[in-house]
């Protein structure tokens, strides 16, 4: 997925997902021609995150 759709898919934005990655919240992402190509395991950490941000 890119990250425009990891962002569609999660409602955050594109720079949070950039600042994920350079702080180390999440490994950095491949790239495929300087695009971020986030695989299954990328996904299941933002989604891990998202998740521990919900209010209950």
């Amino acid at each position: 997925m890119t990250i425009k759709e990891v962002s569609e898919k999660y409602s955050i934005t594109e720079d949070t997902l950039r600042y994920y990655e350079k702080v180390g919240i999440i490994r950095p992402v491949t790239r495929k021609n300087g695009i971020r190509q986030y695989g299954e395991q990328e996904i299941a950490n933002i989604e891990f995150i998202v998740c521990m941000q919900c209010d209950f």
